[in-house]
């Protein structure tokens, strides 16, 4: 049985049960576990959710957990990656025939058993944080940490290497223009090969399409009525726009910064997309729609930051892009985007509009059923 951490913590009087509401809100949209979200809101701190586990279910906890970040070879080879990704888990230290290990949830016994039967060893679990949890499976094991663990305050000095310096701001600018100068030189060339001189270029021939499933309206509605997390209502959207238009794009809006969710260009999902990082501080059509709360509907401004958006995008200019808000509690916590011809993207803002509230609902209902979980 998994542990109410919500409940014991406001049962502790650590938190109080606006501040419990407010943080599972953030974890249904933003993804992570309830601790993280916390720690991350900067309610609790790492160390206090750890100790509450410990008391509650009779198993220490990691004391500081910064050992997680100093651990020996010949301990860290006991456990494969694809075991240590799948429970979350970190060999810690062994001990004749013990294995100490980190764990988020140390209430897990199928993980401790299957741990016990793959190694020979008998399992020793400690508690520790989920932040800590994530930087070692990068650490020792390369497995890729989510871009919502980089923004830990606390843990920024010490696990995000320093920005190298990318010379003066003339400089960025210049490779900018440079970068719409060459996409504008493409496209015209594409259009209009007699204005040069040069044979147009034949472009490679690509990929069939993702098998995506043909959606109705109502399709979509039952799809995020019954979504079981974000990343479903994310890829429910995403699908049924994709065919309408060759570009769309959903966004996380955390942090004065845009985080790339999901997309799909001509059909086909862009892997990359996840690593997408755009600050809401400086000029982007992102920016005017997070802030106005308000769709946009028009061409692309030429900033440095919409560029960085286009080439995430599949390196184009498009004629028109529409962007629609996701407004939940006051503020903006997610956008949808599309581009294509202006005619069929203003025939369809009424329509993603509605998709828009949709999409909230369905986060509504998340959020009560991990409150029904949670508490």
């Amino acid at each position: 049985m998994s542990i109410k951490i919500g409940e014991l913590l406001v049962r502790e009087k650590l938190l109080s049960k606006e501040q419990l509401e407010e943080a599972l809100k953030c974890q249904v949209i933003f993804g992570g576990r309830l601790g993280t979200n916390l720690i991350e809101m900067g309610l609790l701190e790492e160390e206090d959710i750890a100790r509450v586990l410990s008391n509650k279910i009779g198993v220490p906890f990691l004391d500081p957990p910064s050992r997680l970040m100093d651990i020996p070879a010949d301990v860290i080879s006991l456990i494969s990656g694809e075991v240590v990704e799948k429970y979350q888990v970190i060999p810690l230290r062994k001990d004749s025939r013990r294995l100490t290990l980190a764990m988020i949830d140390p209430s897990d016994l199928k993980a401790i058993d299957e741990i016990a039967f793959r190694t020979g060893y008998v399992v020793r679990p400690v508690v520790a944080p989920e932040v800590r949890i994530v930087l070692a499976m990068e650490k020792y094991y390369r497995i890729e940490r989510k871009l919502r663990y980089i923004h830990a305050p606390h843990l920024q000095a010490q696990t995000a290497p320093a920005a190298e310096d990318s010379g003066p701001d003339t400089a960025a600018g210049e490779a900018d223009d440079a970068w719409y100068s060459a996409i504008e030189n493409e496209q015209t060339t594409c259009l209009h090969p007699s204005l040069h001189d040069e044979e147009p270029r034949v472009p490679e021939q690509a990929p069939e399409p993702e098998a995506l499933p043909t959606l109705s309206m109502d399709d979509l509605d039952e799809q995020l009525a019954s979504a079981a997390g974000r990343d479903d209502i994310a890829a429910a959207i995403t699908n049924y726009m994709a065919q309408h238009f060759d570009n769309v794009a959903m966004f996380l809006i955390r942090d004065h910064t845009a985080l790339g969710w999901r997309a799909l260009k001509d059909r086909r999902l862009i892997a990359s997309f996840e690593q997408l990082q755009v600050p809401l501080e400086e000029p982007s059509v992102l920016k005017i729609t997070a802030e106005s709360q308000s769709y946009y509907l028009g061409p692309v401004p030429r900033f440095p930051f919409n560029s960085v958006l286009l080439r995430a995008l599949g390196d184009t200019i498009p004629e028109t892009v529409l962007l629609v808000p996701l407004v939940m509690m006051g503020r903006t916590v997610g956008i949808i985007y599309a581009d294509g011809e202006q005619q069929t993207l203003l025939d369809k803002l009424s329509e993603t509009q509605k998709i828009a509230s949709k999409a909230v609902m369905a986060f509504e209902i998340l959020i009560f059923k991990s409150k029904i979980l949670m508490t």
